[in-house]
């Protein structure tokens, strides 16, 4: 892991889990998430000590464990503050929040695992969309729901703009074809918005730097098309949920684990939700069990008449 430069006094430790950084010219810095767990977290204060950094604050884009898994042990060692939303606070400080999500009521054991519950660390300042001063810097937060719930980016004096899990580098969306995600909707719309943008420096917490924004944004536009076609493509016959995740699970050759199997139903539900908002599928208990199907023109255009 090394500190490396993008503009400015804004930087990033490499990795796994691109970790931001800002220096403020006392020489205490501001991370941007802190890593997936107290052994990452003891490697970014030995780097950024060995350059004579000390850490004052952690702004967390989100609550998922590789971007705060890291936060108790820095709070711990560096007694530093940190900074989230709303949503990513309850989450941060209630770590069983997570998996309870997503198993929709007190988790399996299996889930309440560090890969899925960060150690609970104390949220000191909440934050929404806006202007952010900071040691008499000013930052700006950005609004990007989708992947997770109250997902936010943090733009820095530099004009450099840490984007966190938004959006997923084109080289990892070979790798990684399959996007998690617990609301289609505000995705689109966060992509549209970061699409929209002429930032000079765009930092993605996998995959690093982005070169091109406006093509990674429709990069990543177009794999929702794909999940969403393949799903409706499937719904042409009534399924179940668990039917409609056994198929996609097969079809990308995903580990069946437990862990990554409820955060893909996770995302199968997002899709079914975003369908169903979209009027393109329709929902019925059929012998005890919840089946969705495809809904005919004839189908969308009564209920658009109020006829359905």
């Amino acid at each position: 892991m090394q500190l490396n430069h993008i503009a400015g006094n804004s930087y990033f430790l490499d990795g796994d889990n691109g970790v931001g950084v800002y220096v403020f010219s006392d020489r205490t810095c501001l991370l941007v998430d802190s890593g997936s767990s107290a052994s990452q977290a003891k490697k970014i204060m030995t780097v950024l000590s060995e350059e004579g950094l000390q850490i004052e604050t952690i702004f967390n884009t989100h609550a998922h464990v590789d971007h705060c898994g890291g936060n108790q042990y820095l709070q711990t060692q560096c007694q530093c503050r940190i900074i989230a939303s709303p949503l990513a606070a309850a989450i941060i400080e209630n770590p069983i929040l997570g998996p309870a999500m997503l198993f929709t009521a007190y988790p399996l054991r299996v889930l309440r695992s560090r890969i899925l519950m960060a150690s609970p660390s104390k949220v000191d300042q909440i934050i929404g969309p806006g202007s952010l001063l900071i040691k008499n810097e000013l930052f700006q937060i950005y609004d990007l729901p989708g992947h997770s719930l109250g997902q936010t980016g943090l733009a820095t004096p530099d004009g450099v703009v840490f984007l966190g899990d938004s959006l997923m580098h084109p080289r990892m969306l070979q790798e990684y074809p399959f996007l998690y995600m617990v609301d289609i909707t505000r995705q689109l719309e966060t992509l549209a918005f970061i699409g929209s943008q002429k930032w000079p420096f765009v930092l993605l917490t996998h995959g690093g730097l982005v070169e091109d924004l406006g093509d990674c944004a429709e990069k990543n536009q177009a794999r929702i098309a794909v999940i969403a076609q393949e799903i409706l493509t499937l719904l042409d016959q009534r399924r179940s949920h668990e039917e409609i995740l056994a198929a996609m699970l097969i079809q990308y050759d995903l580990s069946a684990n437990s862990g990554q199997y409820y955060l893909v139903s996770s995302t199968i539900a997002a899709f079914i939700s975003y369908l169903s908002e979209q009027k393109m599928i329709k929902n019925r208990v059929e012998q005890g069990v919840m089946k969705f199907y495809r809904g005919s023109f004839r189908d969308r255009k009564e209920e658009s008449t109020g006829k359905g």
